[in-house]
Order: C-alpha cells, then structure tokens, then sequence
C-alpha cells in the first residue's frame, strides 16, 4: 500500500486543501490495512475545534474507497433533539437502504427482528419479521447489540466497512454503550471505527470519558491526536488556499496567533486574500485575536438579511432543510430565501449536504456556535417556540415519530409556550426510548418534562412521566437509582388509585421493570 509522498505535504482530495498530517495518515492507512486483513480496528482523532479532525477522517475515507471499503458516517450534533442511537441510525440505516433482502436477511439472520427495534424501516425491507421475544431490560440491551455488532462483522465479510462517527463529544449515552460492546467483539472482522471527538469538552463526568477507558483496554484501539499545522505548512495552506504568500513576519504572527488551527488559519487567509489587511502598515493589529472573532468577521461581511436568515438556522441546528427555513422566514420571498443562501454558500459558511435535496449544513459547527451565542436568550426562546410550531406543520401525521426534536424544541420554548407541547411529546420520546433500550436517554426527557411540571398539581400527564421515569430508573443497574423508581411508580400507582384510573395502576403494579413490585 503506497504511503503519502515525501515529496510534498499537500495531499489531493474532493475536500479541498489539506496540507501535512502525513504521521497520522500513515497510522490511519496502518489501521485500514490491518482492518482488510481481516482484524478489525478502532480509532479515535482527537483535538480542540477547528483543528482538522473530521477533514482528516475524509481524507482517510477518500482512499478507503479507492481500497474497495464502503465509508458509513454517523454524525453528532450538539442539540438534545436528535433520538438514541442517532448516529448509529445514519450510518446502519443508509447501508439497509441499499442492501438486497436477501443479503441483508443472511447477514443479520435472527438478529434481523432486535435490529428493527432500532431502524423500523428495516421492516420494509423484511416484512415478515416478527417482534423480538420480551426481555427483562439489560438482556434486551444485549441482544440489541450483539444483534448489531453481528451483522456489521457478516457485512465486512462482503464487502470491508468504514464508520465514522463524528463528534462523539456530543453523543448520547446509549451510542456510546453500543461502541464499547462493538469493540469487545470486532477483531475479527472487516471493520475500521474512526470516532472524532473535542477533548477539551470532555471532563472526567463526561459519558464519553468512561466509554474512553473501556476502549483503552482494547487492542485493537488507537488514539492519535491533532495538533497544530507548522509554520511551513501554514505557509503551503496560504498558498495553495488563496494565493498568498506570507512574508516571514506575516507567517510567524499568524502561527503564533493560530496555533496552526487549520479552521483559524483559514479564516485569517481569507482576510489576508482580500488584499485589504496585508496592505495596511497596522495590519498586525487587525488580525483576530480568536476564531470565534475571525468567524464574527467572515458573518460581518455577509449582508444584514444573511444574517438574520443564519440566525434562525443557527437555532434550528448544524443542520436544517430549506421547506423549514421558509416557514420561518416568511417576510422573504423563496427567490429572496435562495438568493441568500447562495451569498451564505460563496462565502463558505454553509455547505449543501446533498445537491439538490434542499439540505444545509454550517460548514462548521463553531459558525453555528457563534452565531447562537450572539442572540439574546430571549430571542433564543421564541425562536424555538417558532420552530416547535413549524415543525408541528412540517411533519403533521408523522409528527410522532419525531417526537425527539420536538421535545427539544418546545422545552427550550417552555418559559412562553407553558407545558403541554412539552409534556406531549416528551412522553413520546421517553416512551421511544424506553423501546429502544436508551434508558438514560428516557429517564432525561422524563426528568426535564417533571421539573418543567414542578410547580403545577400532580394530574394524570405528571403520573404519566412520573410511571415513565421511574421505569427508566428501574432499568438502571445502580441500586439507588433503583430506589427512586420504586418511589417514582409509587407516586404514579397511588395518583390512579385515587383518581379511579384502574387500568394505568394494574399497568404500573404489572411492569416487569421493577422486582419490587412483584
């Protein structure tokens, strides 16, 4: 397998530029190899933001393709409205989409039933499943993910397989569970994992932290972390971005300003390709002292109307469809609306995720982030309240199944919109959850519906989130979380007794979730 010249640092992609990295690429290509010969792999890039951690995982699958692996990306985005396994669901669900019925019966084989739990479009593909036998909750789990970590083993037999998992910093907890079991039990296999994940956002309590240290112990696990580019590969970034050659003061102020982030570097070559600071004798002063400001700087040159246009999207999410945008931006007409998004596109601050399917994404998550920590908390709230709404329009029958997002939305939006809409579809999500065995996931939505409800009288929607809760906590492995569930489904139990409500209280008194009431 060739290795990344020596003759130069730039490497030729669809990306773009990308200059150096030639260390990790190697070690990256070290992995996919070993992955085609049959021992899987698992890796993770690891740096602070903007310094090319997903650039460089795109570089690797470019030439993973060219090896005859098939690349399947799964990624995180910050918001809490994406549902468990999100990034799981991208990845796998795409891959079902093009798979024959028959390969995909002979590669999930029983398992096929437990998988669906968890892409219920599976079921079109196979209509003849039949639901899964009833487990007690950590069997479920298991199987779940044997289930899945079986079928991505017989895939890679076929045909070698590439997953990325980006920005696994903002993962949710029953994804990364489901990474630590894949690792237990994809050696031998056709598999390379790559995750990226900002370290600078990952304390000791984060979910990711544990998932870390369970991964550490495997051989089959690599770290490698991003630093920054080098005063020479600066240099090359410049030219080869924008023409522009740096004269030596130039260069060593905007590496030690920098630090070699390629997402910095980028934005401060932007300013210098415009010809305007590089000829002012204090240009020195004018260069930005962070990214955010240098990102504040790219959005400053785009019009007024732009900027109101991002802002919205910008609470939306990293990503966010056209159909959707208008309906929020209803004093632009759709020519107005296409018309800004171009100015927004040339500017390279969204990127079309796919041609012609009306779907944007930032070109950068920091471009969202500084976008929606400029808007007052405020406004922050009635725009989720204007989306919540949308939404509700946008999805009309099908609006249950994106139960998730909605509860996001409308739990930002509660302090004007009050609780219903929260309650409602917080209850879904919980409920989905439960279903797909991401007990921590239900057990926050339930939690944050309650502590929404704290102040108003227990009614049948707080016994509702009430039984939810403490079924989620019922299912934990922690004997005091198991505790509070028994006093959660209590509170519930005795509010249907009262109330008459025989049925909800033979529900709660028959849950298998919870021994005590047996």
């Amino acid at each position: 397998m060739s290795q990344p010249s020596s003759q130069s640092s730039h490497q030729a992609s669809s990306g773009g530029v990308f200059v150096g990295r030639q260390k990790e690429l190697a070690e990256l290509r070290s992995a996919l190899e070993e992955s085609l010969a049959g021992r899987g792999q698992m890796v993770m890039l690891v740096g602070e933001p903007g310094i090319g951690k997903t650039r460089t995982a795109q570089e690797l699958t470019t030439y993973a393709e060219t090896q005859g692996a098939r690349v399947l990306w799964g990624r995180c985005y910050e918001e809490e409205g994406a549902p468990p396994y999100w990034r799981w669901i991208q990845s796998i669900g795409s891959f079902i989409n093009e798979q024959d019925p028959d390969q995909l019966s002979s590669a999930m084989g029983p398992g096929a039933a437990h998988i669906a739990e968890l892409i219920p479009s599976l079921r079109e593909k196979l209509p003849d499943l039949t639901d899964p036998p009833a487990l007690e909750p950590e069997p479920a789990r298991f199987r779940l993910f044997d289930s899945v970590t079986t079928f991505l083993k017989n895939a890679s037999q076929s045909q070698p397989l590439v997953i990325v998992l980006d920005d696994l910093h903002w993962g949710d907890h029953a994804s990364l569970l489901l990474l630590e079991f894949l690792a237990r039990g994809m050696a031998a296999s056709n598999l390379l994992l790559v995750g990226t994940y900002r370290d600078v956002e990952v304390s000791r309590q984060h979910p990711l932290s544990q998932t870390l240290g369970s991964l550490m112990r495997e051989q089959l696990f690599r770290r490698i972390q991003l630093g920054g580019l080098t005063q020479q590969e600066v240099s090359e970034f410049a030219e080869l971005s924008a023409g522009v050659a740096l004269p030596d003061n130039a260069l060593d102020l905007v590496h030690r300003r920098t630090e070699g982030n390629p997402l910095f570097v980028n934005e401060i070559v932007r300013l210098l390709s415009q010809g305007e600071v590089v000829t002012d004798p204090g240009w020195a002063a004018m260069v930005p002292e962070g990214i955010r400001d240098a990102i504040g700087r790219r959005l400053n040159g785009l019009s007024s109307e732009c900027n109101r246009v991002l802002t919205t999207a910008a609470v939306v999410g990293r990503q966010f469809n056209l159909d959707l945008l208008e309906e929020l931006s209803s004093d632009f007409s759709e020519d107005q609306l296409l018309e800004l998004l171009d100015e927004a596109l040339k500017a390279g601050v969204l990127e079309e995720v796919r041609m012609g399917a009306e779907r944007f994404q930032f070109q950068h998550a920091l471009i969202q982030e500084t976008l929606v920590s400029e808007i007052s908390a405020a406004r922050q709230v009635r725009l989720h309240a204007r989306i919540g709404v949308a939404l509700e329009e946008l999805y009309g029958a099908e609006v249950e199944t994106h139960a998730a997002e909605l509860a996001h939305h409308f739990a930002e939006a509660e302090p004007v919109l009050g609780t219903e809409k929260l309650v409602r579809y917080s209850l879904a999500a919980g409920e989905q959850a439960l279903a797909a065995y991401a007990w921590e996931e239900a057990l926050f939505v339930f939690d944050r519906a309650l502590a929404a409800k704290e102040e108003q009288p227990v009614d049948d929607d707080s016994a509702a989130l009430l039984f939810g809760l403490g079924r989620s906590q019922a299912a934990m492995l922690d004997n005091q979380t198991r505790i509070e569930a028994y006093s959660n489904m209590k509170s519930a139990f005795d509010f249907y007794v009262d109330a008459g409500n025989v049925e909800q209280a033979v529900a709660i008194a028959c849950s298998n979730t919870f021994p005590a009431w047996h």
